[in-house]
């Protein structure tokens, strides 16, 4: 029987190492908007494809980090 408690806390352990992206807007008067953070970084790069595909004149854009000021 696999062992899926040592596994669970693996995944945990990999998740909490694996470093965070934000999306980012810049909106018709050169805003900047946090959009969306803590997303790994293929999420983050469809996320802004997802945007861009909607055809909306603000710009995407990722960064490296979560986007939230602690």
């Amino acid at each position: 029987m696999p062992d899926l408690k040592g596994q669970e806390e693996t995944e945990k352990a990999a998740s909490r190492e694996e470093p965070k992206f934000s999306v980012w807007q810049l909106d018709d008067n050169n805003n900047e908007f946090l959009v969306r953070g803590g997303l790994s970084e293929d999420e983050a790069l469809e996320l802004v494809r997802e945007f861009e595909g909607r055809g909306h004149r603000q710009a995407y854009w990722v960064k490296p980090g979560s986007g939230l000021i602690i």
